[in-house]
């Protein structure tokens, strides 16, 4: 499970890495309609907008994959290995207790968004598409955290 983790993650992140310099080419366009020729392509900065959240929450999974995510752990540094050992699988339980939390109402929300077919105002892109990414986001790491859970408790962090 953890090689079809890693995999997936790589290829998220090459994925990622593309919509990156898309973004970043899509910036220099609209600056030099802009300030060139006078023209404003107002779905531009809101597809930016979509495009960030999307790289924040989709690169949460290749970034808690590969256990580079922000962490306290100047507390955790301090406890004895067996303590640490304990807290793993609750930190690990935790994790994907309140990522799948989160994910259940997000899941809400875009069944919702759905239903109602609402677009945003000026890209016109289905909203649940948007909103989507979030859930794809925290369903990716609540898997991670499971898969974490169950590594600890066989003993192999």
């Amino acid at each position: 499970m953890k090689h079809a983790l890693d995999t997936i993650s790589r290829w998220l992140m090459t994925a990622l890495a593309l919509l990156l310099i898309l973004m970043v080419l899509m910036i220099c366009l609209g600056v030099a309609l802009r300030y060139i020729w006078g023209v404003t392509l107002l779905w531009l900065d809101e597809s930016l907008v979509f495009s960030m959240v999307g790289i924040v929450f989709i690169g949460a999974i290749g970034v808690s994959q590969n256990n580079q995510h922000l962490r306290m752990s100047l507390l955790s540094d301090s406890f004895s290995k067996p303590l640490r050992r304990f807290l793993g699988p609750v930190e690990h339980l935790a994790t994907a207790g309140i990522c799948l939390y989160v994910a259940w109402y997000s899941f809400s929300a875009i069944s919702r968004l759905f239903a109602r077919g609402t677009l945003s105002n000026m890209a016109e892109v289905p909203l649940w598409l948007v909103q989507g990414t979030v859930l794809v986001g925290l369903v990716g790491m609540a898997l991670i955290a499971i898969v974490r859970l169950f590594e600890s408790l066989r003993g192999g962090e």
